[in-house]
């Protein structure tokens, strides 16, 4: 009966190898490829330097998001919209003077950065024109919350281009506002607080920063 059973293991042992062995007869290969492009484009893709500024003066800068070469070629049907936000957030500087963004997810700087003084509040974004229905983009005036996004949607057939008004509208710094600021504000933002707004720095002199980031939400 032992020498059975030690015969049917040397068997089992036997076929397994050979499954093994004739595996490595034949290979079926699968070449998997695919272009990777960014959807959109944006121009200017440049840093918006508006250098320095005075207390309730008002700055207009235009920005243009509109499609890769590759989504809005005439024999691509398979997606034609692109929505997108823009989204702020703080600029990190170091002592060199040298800007970087901050990480996608932590949204902390760099080692060796440090966030300069907000400017995403007193930033606009505007749409430039009314969009057809219903591919409509949604603007943010100056002074509100950072956090608030402003989104746009991109149609290939009818709204290839987004062009956005990112102004600026320059805030006092707290304890010297002229008796007119509340006026200021509002004529940006009928809603603000105007009290919310005042920026704190040195009324000396301040460098503020904002990144602006064109994030695309859905593509189909």
């Amino acid at each position: 009966m032992k020498k059975k059973i030690a015969l049917s293991l040397v068997a089992v042992v036997a076929v397994v190898g050979g499954v093994v062995a004739m595996s490595a007869y034949e290979a079926h290969v699968i070449n998997v490829t695919a272009h990777i492009e960014n959807a959109l484009r944006v121009t200017p893709n440049a840093p918006i330097a508006f250098g320095t500024v005075f207390p309730q003066e008002y700055f207009e800068r235009n920005l243009f998001v509109t499609t890769s070469e590759s989504f809005c070629a005439g024999d691509q049907r398979r997606v034609l919209n692109i929505d997108y936000k823009i989204v702020q957030k703080a600029k990190c500087i170091n002592e060199a003077g040298e800007y970087a963004p901050v990480d996608y997810a932590t949204h902390l700087c760099p080692d060796g950065y440090k966030e300069m003084p907000l400017l995403c509040p007193f930033l606009s974004k505007t749409p430039v024109y009314e969009d057809p229905a219903p591919y409509t983009d949604y603007g943010v005036p100056a002074f509100h919350d950072p956090s608030v996004v402003a989104i746009g949607t991109i149609n290939k057939d009818h709204d290839l281009l987004d062009e956005w008004i990112i102004d600026l509208a320059v805030p006092c710094f707290e304890g010297y506002c002229s008796q007119d600021y509340d006026e200021f504000v509002h004529s940006h933002n009928p809603d603000a607080d105007p009290h919310d707004f005042e920026a704190l720095g040195d009324p000396n002199g301040t460098d503020f920063g904002c990144d602006l980031w064109i994030e695309v939400t859905n593509i189909y």
